[in-house]
């Protein structure tokens, strides 16, 4: 991938994906994402949610599942498993073997803090660096891949640096 050179850019990116992200309500996220899930304690009523999330799917003619468990209520596009998903995926995946390996690189704790397809934005889980990874367009850059972590102590090992983080040689 290409770094982003241009350092108005960056942050205009990352903007951009957290802000298209926050503009969903729950029957977008599940377009975008093929699923959506919230605790029942976050939502007025269960049964008006889950009718809202099936009444807009009728009008859009597409499939949806919806359920209440165990303090949650789910709704889910059960084709959502489209080629078009498979390549966001791919290139997801690609974004992380690069971006984590060389944030813990930094000593840096990855996070996900936000992904939409392709797009994704990570950051720190102790400064406030953040990155941003485009896998379609092929860009990766910001702080969280660039610069040195300022804390001294060790970082810990997060759950994305311990799956996709730098393996170690030898045995």
């Amino acid at each position: 991938m290409e770094p982003i050179e241009d350092p108005v850019e960056l942050p205009r990116l990352i903007d951009h994906v957290l802000r298209r992200i926050a503009r969903r309500d729950d029957y977008g996220q599940l377009l975008a994402c093929g699923h959506v899930v919230r605790r029942i304690e976050n939502i007025t009523d269960p049964y008006l949610w889950r009718s809202d999330i099936r009444r807009q799917a009728r009008a859009d003619r597409i499939q949806v599942r919806t359920r209440e468990n165990r303090g949650t209520v789910w709704a889910m596009r059960p084709n959502a498993d489209s080629e078009t998903a498979r390549i966001e995926g791919a290139a997801y995946l690609a974004i992380l073997r690069e971006v984590v390996p060389a944030s813990v690189a930094h000593r840096h704790e990855p996070l996900v803090v936000a992904r939409d397809g392709e797009e994704a934005v990570f950051g720190c889980a102790r400064c406030p660096a953040l990155g941003y990874a485009d896998g379609g367009a092929g860009v990766v850059g910001g702080g969280l891949v660039e610069d040195e972590c300022p804390h001294e102590s060790k970082p810990r090992t997060t759950d994305l640096a311990a799956a996709w983080g730098p393996r170690e040689s030898g045995s």
